[in-house]
Parts: structure tokens; sequence; C-alpha cells
């Protein structure tokens, strides 16, 4: 068995702290990116106006 003592508990948890900190980190930045993408769609539907549809999705409508 092994001994606790305060000094590794907390090396422990602040192991366990900085990781936390580094997910926060990068789900922020996923955030960011996906926003970004959504305002690059908003900006490129409103620059090449309403998509026509192509041939093959004509035939299925027929």
């Amino acid at each position: 068995m092994f001994g606790l003592n305060g000094k590794t508990v907390k090396h422990h948890f602040m192991g366990v702290y900085g990781k936390v900190v580094q997910i926060r980190e990068l789900v922020e930045v996923l955030d960011n990116v996906f926003d970004s993408f959504h305002k690059v769609n908003s900006i490129s539907k409103t620059m090449l106006g309403p998509r026509k549809p192509s041939a093959k999705k004509l035939d299925r409508l027929r």
C-alpha cells in the first residue's frame, strides 16, 4: 500500500486542474472556429445568392 501525503495529493489535483483548463481552452477555440465557419457560410450565401438545383435534383423532382 502506498502512503498519501498532502504534497502528492496537491500535485495530483493541480495536474487535473491543468488538464481541465486545457480542455476549456480547446472547447473555446473550437467554438470560435465553428462560429467563423458559420459567418463565412452566411457571407458566401449573401454574395452568391440562392443556389440553382442540379440536373439530378431536377430529375428527381419530376
